[in-house]
């Protein structure tokens, strides 16, 4: 059993199953940038989703159930590289393994790819009842010839995928960067928008997902 991922049903039914289920499944997906201009973040981008993931491994949140995380990671350039979907997840020391020689693309930004793939790993490998989260690594930049950005995380969204867009440099904190990256965060965007500049980036974004997991 998992959590119920639709909220008003959530608290019925956590309540009477706590005590025989104290899992709620989580499943996590990271989308890096790995396009030319984020070349000097890539490594602090690894090691950020390393970081999270090692951080909410059997977390335990406050209703006294324990987060059970299964982990996709995708990076993206002028191409895709699934680098683990939520099939390939075999634990935190796995994932770090998997995540640590991880090669940087260096090309254009075509961050639309990425989100259509991610949503289609949600769709044939997502458990029913589980919280579904995307962490979007970009630096709020996309190629000019980038296809409809929004339509695909209106689609992921329908999904019941909750959005984090985390800008990786402080150019993303400009105006017409937050902008976009405001609409393609889930709302309210002061919960779901960030930066990996931020300090304290891991523990704020781990408050929100755990806070994501009690809500239901």
């Amino acid at each position: 059993m998992h959590c119920n991922g639709n909220k008003e049903s959530f608290t019925l039914f956590c309540v009477h199953t706590a005590i025989l289920d104290e899992d709620c499944g989580l499943e996590l997906s990271f989308l890096l940038d790995s396009s030319e201009s984020a070349k000097d973040n890539h490594e602090q981008e690894k090691l950020f989703a390393m970081n999270l993931v090692d951080r909410l491994q059997g977390f335990q949140l406050q209703s006294g159930r324990t987060l059970s995380l299964r982990v996709a990671l995708l990076q993206y350039s002028s191409h895709v590289i699934t680098e683990q979907t939520f099939r390939d997840w075999r634990g935190t020391e796995n994932f770090k393994t998997r995540v640590a020689p991880i090669i940087y693309i260096g090309h254009g930004t075509y961050t639309t790819y990425a989100i259509t793939n991610m949503t289609r790993i949600y769709l044939e490998e997502s458990s029913p009842g589980s919280i579904k989260v995307a962490v979007l690594l970009t630096d709020g930049i996309s190629h000019p010839r980038n296809p409809d950005i929004f339509s695909a995380v209106a689609d992921a969204k329908n999904q019941g995928i909750k959005f984090f867009t985390v800008g990786i440099t402080k150019a993303a904190n400009e105006p017409a960067n937050v902008a976009q990256l405001r609409l393609l965060a889930s709302s309210p965007a002061s919960l779901f928008l960030h930066n990996l500049q931020d300090e304290d980036i891991v523990e704020k974004i781990i408050t929100e997902i755990t806070g994501l997991a009690d809500e239901g």
